[in-house]
């Protein structure tokens, strides 16, 4: 067991190392990872030094900051009271890290009495109940085993490790379990979760998933949880794979879930991941009910509890998805998809108080989460509060590195149309625009063009996603009805839609008036008329 576990990112290893000597120097022993080339080695170590040791010190630099790893191992010092932070750039430092306190670190080289260095010894005393010696660096011993932590990650999603959420999936398995299969299992979890599961945008964490998870269940075979994961993780990257990679990837979901369960016929992941298996578009009453009576028969697990909200969600009934979200634990389950279901809910049904209030919480958990962040521009633009999209938009610091020029370019001029600081006909154009050059996105262009004005651009945009008609064919998706969704239509931005007599066309085409009277329902718009 190491005293202090160093988190940084590779690209200020040379001030790790000089950290780490000036620790070694001071007396306490020092874990931090550099090259060792097998992931086997990664997982022994990092389970023990990671959880035991007795301080964790985060060295923030710009390349920290877009790090989800270094965040990763910061919140969960944070959350287990370890944390010790020092800054080596004028970077700013995100939430909520800029809340404790930070050492400082840029000038430093070395020199045992720089007050930031004493700050940070005096911290990491503190936790490991002793003081720190004062001997010169160049005398430490020779550094730390340095290990590689992107042997353990496929190269694919090396990046999308979850920001926050350790204690969703948190592990407590049974003590003949080796370390390795516990470490496997907690990191393919992790993964997971930074994929939410019924939104593809990430697809290498479900890539990264599938690989960690199938380890895992070689490492432990009678692992329920890793094979309820893997199943999750085959069904989740599903909906992203082209056409003629689904029924691999469907069969392998049905297989892993089918082990999970008899192992333990209650595991949610597997239920959850069965469930994913069918698409509800055009299917909603029966998706409904499957996840309605899996609910019942099973404990009300978060994924389970995620997959019946979203379904109400593609049906228009805002308010009783948002019933159903109350049921998430968000202090428990730290998830970014669960919160991102949980903002839109309450947006949708109208309750925006409660809305900030998710949203703040999201925002300080994953302040750079891609889905965070474009589900806060979203309901910012559209409830009344362009101006402070604006401000996030033309803040480069704290935007995730995921997202393209062309994107922020389109969105910026969606929010400035909408602050009344430009033409709302420009910006329409420059939204169609960016639908030709990226056809993946429809839903957020029409909602653009709607909340503008640009009715008829919408609903020609509408009727190429679902129909595969008119100039907007394009934009169809490739497994058509496996791959389409309802719920945007009934999103705030899409409320001066919602009267006109096209859309009603449009929704009695999809079938969604056949659902609404075969299930005795209707959807908030109607029920608000």
């Amino acid at each position: 067991m190491a005293d202090v576990f160093l988190s940084y990112a590779r690209a200020t290893v040379a001030a790790a190392k000089r950290v780490a000597a000036g620790l070694q120097s001071a007396g306490f022993s020092v874990w931090f990872d550099e090259d060792l080339p097998t992931h086997r080695a990664y997982s022994d170590v990092i389970e023990e030094q990671l959880d035991t040791a007795l301080a964790v010190l985060v060295l923030w630099s710009d390349a920290a900051v877009r790090s989800q790893w270094v965040r990763s191992e910061a919140n969960r010092a944070r959350e287990s009271g370890r944390l010790v932070q020092a800054r080596l750039d004028d970077t700013r430092l995100p939430m909520p890290f800029d809340q404790i306190q930070c050492a400082d670190l840029r000038k430093w080289s070395d020199d045992q009495q720089a007050l930031g260095w004493q700050r940070t010894l005096h911290s990491i005393g503190a936790l490991a109940n002793r003081e720190a010696q004062c001997t010169d660096p160049a005398s430490a011993q020779t550094a730390p085993r340095l290990i590689n932590r992107r042997g353990v990650l496929m190269a694919a999603g090396a990046g999308t490790v979850v920001l926050g959420g350790v204690a969703a999936w948190q592990i407590h398995s049974r003590p003949q379990e080796s370390g390795e299969a516990k470490l496997l299992l907690q990191k393919g979890l992790d993964a997971l979760q930074s994929n939410d599961a019924l939104d593809t945008a990430d697809r290498g964490s479900s890539l990264q998933a599938i690989a960690l998870l199938t380890d895992a269940t070689k490492a432990n075979p009678h692992s329920a949880m890793a094979w309820g994961g893997l199943a999750m993780a085959y069904a989740a990257r599903k909906k992203s794979v082209p056409l003629s990679e689904r029924a691999g990837l469907d069969s392998r979901a049905r297989s892993a879930a089918k082990t999970a369960l008899n192992l333990d016929a209650h595991e949610p992941r597997a239920l959850g991941a069965l469930l994913m298996l069918h698409p509800a578009h055009r299917n909603w009453l029966a998706a409904e009910h499957a996840a309605r009576k899996t609910l019942q028969e099973h404990p009300p697990a978060p994924i389970l509890l995620f997959i019946l909200s979203d379904v109400l969600g593609h049906v228009g009934r805002w308010r009783d998805a948002t019933e159903v979200s109350k049921k998430f634990d968000r202090k428990k389950f730290l998830i970014p998809g669960a919160d991102r279901k949980v903002i839109i809910n309450l947006w949708c049904s109208g309750d925006l108080q409660r809305a900030d209030d998710a949203l703040e919480i999201a925002v300080q958990h994953w302040p750079q989460h891609p889905q965070i962040w474009r589900i806060r521009l979203a309901y910012l633009m559209y409830s009344g509060r362009p101006s402070e999209a604006l401000q996030i938009l033309r803040n480069e610091s704290e935007r995730p590195p995921e997202l393209t020029a062309d994107f922020v370019k389109t969105v910026t001029a969606t929010a400035e149309s909408l602050a009344s600081q430009r033409d709302r006909r420009s910006a329409i154009e420059t939204n169609l625009a960016f639908l030709k050059t990226d056809p993946s996105k429809p839903h957020q262009i029409a909602q653009a063009c709607a909340a503008l004005g640009g009715k008829d651009e919408a609903i020609k945009i509408l009727r190429g996603y679902y129909f595969a008609e008119g100039e907007w064919a394009a934009v169809a998706p490739p497994g058509g009805d496996q791959d389409r969704i309802t719920s945007p239509l009934f999103q705030p931005p899409m409320a001066s839609l919602w009267n006109d007599r096209t859309f009603t066309q449009l929704i009695e085409e999809i079938g969604l008036n056949a659902y609404w009277r075969r299930s005795g329902t209707k959807p908030d718009y109607q029920r608000r008329a």
